[in-house]
């Protein structure tokens, strides 16, 4: 049978999808050509929809990161918006959306790393740093 996983867990995973989006993100047109367009876009979509994250609130996010994660949510909209007729790699590449979104990404992954990640599968207080991490 499986184990009953506490929400403060759930919460806790969930910041690591979104740090797991952001990283993509912040690498650009390499991480546009690495997940393919769609996914690019999606693996943040899957974390955060209609303004808000998609568990909300949520005791693993600072104030800080919450709003990180919403200014960045309200560009990528903008984005989207602005590139839905897009029906290749190709097109997002030339038009430079993913290298607009680079540097604002690679602020927000350098937030969530100052803290690092929380563990898949106890709850903690604050993300225990690994030894890569420190």
């Amino acid at each position: 049978m499986d184990e009953e996983v506490s929400d403060r867990v759930i919460e806790q995973r969930l910041r690591n999808r979104v740090i797991d989006a952001v990283e993509v993100l912040a690498r650009g047109d390499e991480g546009l050509v690495e997940v393919n367009y769609n996914e690019f876009f999606l693996a943040f979509y899957d974390c955060w929809d209609n303004g808000r994250l998609i568990r909300w609130p949520n005791s693993a996010f600072t104030d800080e990161e919450e709003q990180t994660v919403n200014d960045l949510g309200r560009m990528l909209e903008g984005i989207t918006t602005e590139t839905l007729h897009f029906q290749s790699e190709a097109e997002y590449i030339q038009s430079g959306c993913a290298e607009r979104i680079k540097p604002v990404a690679q602020e927000a992954l350098k937030l969530f790393l100052t803290r690092g990640r929380f563990s898949e599968d106890y709850e903690e207080l604050t993300p225990a740093l690994t030894a890569s991490q420190t």
